[in-house]
């Protein structure tokens, strides 16, 4: 089946991607987990809602920069297809102009 097929059926979404458990990745979020927890029992309730509403708005940020990377990417490899597929005139002819 064709990827333009699976995007259209819904097969395919970079999004649901999940994060392979001892990945540097999956640790870095571990960490950052097991600090917040520490920093959270130490804040009074009201400074645990800052922090809270701070990281929903980085968690925001992410996805925004996360979708911009992947648009910027998918650009990237469409312009690589169409340098492939498109008019090429180098210093030598191909064979099959002979």
């Amino acid at each position: 089946m064709y990827v333009l097929n699976q995007l259209w059926r819904g097969e395919i979404s970079p999004i649901e991607r999940s994060i392979r458990p001892g990945s540097a990745y999956h640790k870095t979020i571990a960490e950052i987990s097991e600090k917040m927890d520490a920093l959270q029992k130490t804040l009074p309730p009201e400074e645990k809602e800052k922090v809270e509403a701070l990281e929903d708005l980085k968690s925001e940020l992410n996805l925004l920069v996360e979708e911009d990377l992947f648009l910027y990417g998918f650009r990237i490899g469409a312009r690589m297809i169409l340098d492939i597929v498109g008019d090429y005139e180098g210093q030598f002819r191909e064979l099959a102009e002979r």
